[in-house]
This record gives C-alpha cells, structure tokens and sequence, in this order.
C-alpha cells in the first residue's frame, strides 16, 4: 500500500498560477496517447476514461479512492509488466512536460518540480513492481512531509555521526523545513562531527522505515547557529547500529597476519572487540572463515601478541584492499583490547571537542 507520506508529493502540486482540476483532462489525454501507442485493439474512450480518471483523483486530489484496487485493474488491462512501466513512463512524460509549463515565468518552479520528478520515478517504479510496499517511501519530499510532522508535535530524532569510528549519537530538534531542506538544532559535537564529515545520519523510528543520510551545511538563525540538512538518501540496511565501538588508531600501525596460504603485510584500519580491518596496496587471495593469526603491535595491546580470527570479506580500498577479520581474543585479550578502545576513544571525543568552535 501506497502511504500519505508518499502520496503527499503528488497532493502538494499546486500553485498560484496552476489548477490542478483543470489538469485532469490534460493527465487522462496523456494516458489515453500512451494506452493506444501501445495497444492495437483498446477498449473503450469511455471505459479508459473511467478507469484513468480515479487514479488521477487518487493520486493528485486527495479523495477516497481505492489506489491499489485502481493500480490492479491498470495492471490487469495491460497484462505485462514491461508494458506497465512503458504506459506510465509515457503518460508522465507528456504530465510533466506540461506542468513545467505552468513555472514560465514564474520564480520557485523547481521546488515543486524536483519532488514530483521524483515521486513519478517512484510511483512508476512501484506500479511496474520493480520496487515492493513501501520500501521507497523515504525519499526527498516524503521524509521532509514526516520531519515536518515531527516538528509540529515538537518530537525529536536522534542523529548519528561516527568519528574516527566513535558514535556520536544525540538527539535534535527540527526547527524548520522547506520543499528540499530541513534545519536541525543539535548538540555542539555532533554539530562538530556533522561539518567535519559534510553529512549526517538520520536513524530509523516509528515515523520512517529506514536510516537516512543526509548533506549538512552550517546556518544561522537569530544569532543561533543550526544544521540544515538536504540531499536525503535513505539507507537499504541499517549499517550504523554496531554492538560494539569501533576506533581509528591514530595512525595505521603495521599488521602482520598469518594464514595457511600466506602471510599478509598490512595496516590497522579500524579496531573492535569483535573484529579488525587492515589495508594493502596488495591483493591476496585468501579462503575466508579459516583459523587465521593476526599478530597485534605493542601500540594497541601493550605487548606483541597473537589472536585468532578468520578473514570474514575483503573489498576495493584507495586503489588497494581492505580485509576485514572476525576476531576471537583470549578474556585477558579482550581485557586489554577493552582498555585500548575506550582510552582510544577518549582521545577522539576529546579532540572532536577541540574542533568546536
């Protein structure tokens, strides 16, 4: 089922110089073109006409009408798939072309015009069932339609950045949204955090589906300094809620790894309780989920020592290879490992501190 959140994007068209009534006939001309260059025997003007106009109600009016009952029966006109993204695609190429129209001399256009792009690309994805539900619904217009919501009720999301690997996790308060931006209040460090990376994360709660990205830039407001955020890209799974902290060294200690096949010249990349990802300009084929010795430095445990891991994946890394280890230390290892990571960690918040200005 299509939700209001998505269905907003095509609600929320109209403008000054725009009657989105008159726009009726315009949508189901469309579709009748697009029907009849595709189909040699058509049913009826009248029966098409019956059948596109609810779906233009459904879609651009807000009224009752059944959307997925419509959506079956355009399916079922059309039989295959294939022709059912081709139907739409020509339908909304000539909708949009004539709505863009609506903007010629007029300023703002664009703000209107990028969202509904947006939702057609969407819609059609959805109808053509090339996307499943609402998998997709948190895009640009949608999720600013929930986090608007959300500041009208005065709730507030939680954010994240990871900084040298340490979570940077508070909640903030949306103050202001508009057609493509939302401006957050948010805590000194994870303001810090956001700048210093050009972005932030929007973590998944009972409004949206899934984490969300988004670009930040500074702004101020009555002398009061905000995060606007734009550019949102929702997230396929939720990558950024980790067991356990995972740290930068301050600097890429060299990693020496023995496996059966072959012994691995490395540097630390990052650094878990439970796991180790190590760099190489070198490409080193290696069997995964076989009993492997990393030999950690002095520098993260106090001491040279041995702990056994298996190599869970590797992937593309700077124009070299990043190898990621699965790692199951002795509790005298995991003790010291401990005390590295959160000393580690102390260093990091403290110099993200330094940073704010």
């Amino acid at each position: 089922m299509l939700s209001k959140a998505f269905l907003n994007s095509f609600h929320s068209l109209s403008h000054p110089h725009f009657d989105i009534k008159s726009f009726r006939p315009i949508f189901i001309k469309a579709a009748w073109k697009a029907y009849t260059d595709i189909e040699h025997t058509p049913i009826s003007q009248s029966r098409f006409q019956n059948l596109i106009g609810p779906l233009f109600d459904a879609l651009f009016l807000d009224t009752n009408q059944k959307m997925e009952s419509i959506l079956h029966e355009i399916r079922e006109l059309l039989v295959d798939q294939n022709r059912v993204e081709h139907f739409f695609s020509d339908t909304f190429y000539i909708v949009l072309n004539q709505y863009i129209k609506s903007f010629y001399g007029k300023i703002g256009g664009w703000e209107k015009i990028a969202p509904f792009a947006t939702a057609i690309e969407h819609f059609i994805a959805y109808v053509a069932e090339r996307l499943e539900g609402e998998s997709f619904f948190v895009f640009e217009d949608a999720l600013i339609n929930t986090l608007e919501m959300l500041r009208q009720s005065s709730e507030s999301i939680t954010v994240l950045n990871t900084y040298y690997g340490v979570p940077i996790q508070y909640p903030a308060h949306i103050i202001h949204t508009d057609a493509q931006s939302a401006i957050l209040r948010v805590h000194p460090l994870q303001e810090t955090a956001a700048l210093l990376q050009n972005g932030i994360y929007l973590l998944k709660n009972n409004h949206f589906i899934n984490d969300v990205y988004a670009s930040v830039n500074p702004v101020t407001l009555n002398g009061e300094r905000f995060l606007e955020l734009s550019r949102f890209d929702q997230l396929e799974t939720s990558l950024f809620h980790r067991q356990s902290i995972r740290v930068y060294p301050p600097e890429p200690y060299k990693f020496t790894i023995i496996h059966p096949s072959t012994t691995l010249q490395t540097h630390a990349y990052d650094i878990s309780i439970g796991g180790i990802a190590v760099t190489s300009k070198h490409f080193y084929s290696l069997a995964p989920f076989v009993d492997t010795l990393l030999l950690f430095p002095s520098e993260i445990m106090g001491q040279s020592c041995e702990v056994q891991g298996q190599l869970v994946f590797k992937s593309a890394y700077e124009g070299g290879y990043k190898y990621h280890f699965k790692i199951t230390p002795t509790l005298q290892q995991e003790a010291e490992l401990g005390k590295y990571i959160a000393k580690r960690e102390q260093e990091i918040i403290k110099k993200l501190r330094e940073e704010i200005v």
